[in-house]
């Protein structure tokens, strides 16, 4: 008899500032993939303060679909922060973030819905990064080798979109907000022996110049970031009784 197959159920949540022009293409490209892939979903549109017409291009999708949520910001909090609000509400059992920007195509976000249930995360790696600016792609590659050096996971990217497991990620004191929230919830987990699939995504054509991501201020989050996760501070004092014994790194190719 052939074993049933485990449900794909997904919290996708998707923050947004400013992006009027960007947010009904992302939303339009992300919910027909989901209803398509998975069992079941819900999706958290994250207005982090937006002072354009993004709010209310979110209250139009969320009026349309039971499944959607929208949280209004009344002023800016940070990516972390929205991550953080739907994980404390998230149903399902893994819970993922998809920027508003448009930043991936939808052939990407695709394949990492089908390898949900893989493993315990599902690590995307942008493969088209050489195809961005000189400067921005040395700074990628720069900050991927430090971390693979520092912490010994060498992985193809840590600042995809990835699938957490929501009871683990709970558990982790994430310290925080921006740039640098999603490098230390990933680090943090990969440091408890969780497993994980890495599957490619590419950005797409309008997203691969832009350099907005790595400012003076970022680069100071990275560097505190980097700091308390040596220092081991985002560890906190979770049940280790449950992490499989032959937990290991299964990265896929």
């Amino acid at each position: 008899m052939t074993p049933s197959r485990a449900e794909k159920s997904l919290t996708i949540v998707i923050p947004a500032l400013n992006e009027q022009d960007k947010i009904a293409d992302t939303i339009d490209g992300v919910l027909p993939l989901a209803r398509e892939l998975l069992d079941d979903f819900e999706i958290f549109l994250i207005d982090d303060g937006s002072t354009d017409a993004t709010g209310a291009i979110m209250n139009e999708f969320a009026a349309s679909d039971r499944r959607i949520t929208v949280h209004h910001n009344a002023e800016r909090r940070g990516v972390g922060a929205g991550f953080e609000y739907a994980l404390s509400r998230a149903k399902f059992d893994a819970i993922t973030l998809i920027p508003g920007d448009h930043a991936f195509q939808n052939e990407g976000i695709a394949r990492m819905f089908k390898a949900v249930g893989a493993a315990d995360m599902v690590i995307t790696y942008r493969d088209n990064q050489s195809d961005r600016s000189v400067n921005r792609s040395i700074q990628s590659h720069s900050l991927r080798f430090v971390l693979n050096c520092m912490f010994g996971f060498w992985l193809s990217d840590y600042h995809s979109m990835i699938v957490y497991p929501v009871k683990w990620l709970r558990q982790i004191a994430v310290r925080a907000d921006g740039y640098g929230y999603q490098i230390c919830a990933l680090i943090s987990l990969l440091q408890l022996g969780l497993t994980y699939v890495q599957v490619p995504v590419s950005l797409n054509a309008e997203l691969k110049g832009s350099s907005r991501a790595l400012r003076l201020r970022t680069y100071l989050e990275l560097i505190g970031t980097i700091v308390s996760l040596l220092r081991r501070v985002p560890i906190r004092d979770v049940d280790r009784d449950q992490v499989p014994v032959d937990a290991g790194r299964t990265p896929a190719r």
